[in-house]
């Protein structure tokens, strides 16, 4: 890839249960078109040989391993909602990479994953260093995706 060539490939782009949801019979979870099986949300901006992860969920090493399992250089996670985060134990691996979030999105995953953020963390648990906060920013969509009817 051309060093100053933005790429931008979503990795997920379902709903927080991912497309089909599990139990549901609704057209789009009983669909057999491709466009209907979505990973929960993600996507891996490139620019100059960088990596940068937006939103981190349960779906993670699924998508990842998708894609080659490129290096990471930074996270970037936009809120705290379980489908955003959940996939950070998997970053193991990557224990000096950068998370830039919202101050309140950092203080609640220090709640819920103390154990990351010990000083003698468990062998094997990520052990996060480098956190920056961000200021919030408006996006608006022009597209909106088919999702599930029981949504």
């Amino acid at each position: 890839m051309s060093e100053d060539k933005l790429s931008i490939r979503i990795l997920g782009s379902g709903t927080s249960t991912g497309v089909p949801q599990i139990g549901c019979q609704c057209e789009v979870c009983q669909s057999n078109d491709q466009r209907d099986k979505r990973l929960r949300q993600s996507a891996l901006v490139t620019y100059q040989d960088k990596n940068i992860l937006i939103d981190c969920g349960p779906d993670f090493r699924q998508q990842m391993l998708a894609c080659g399992s490129p290096h990471l250089d930074a996270l970037l996670i936009t809120h705290i909602h379980y489908d955003h985060v959940a996939g950070l134990e998997e970053l193991r691996g990557f224990s000096e990479l950068p998370i830039y979030a919202r101050g309140d999105v950092i203080t609640a995953l220090h709640q819920r994953l103390s154990y990351c953020f010990a000083e003698n963390p468990y062998p094997g648990v990520p052990h996060f260093k480098y956190w920056f906060t961000c200021r919030t920013a408006s996006v608006s969509t022009h597209r909106s995706l088919k999702s599930c009817r029981q949504m």
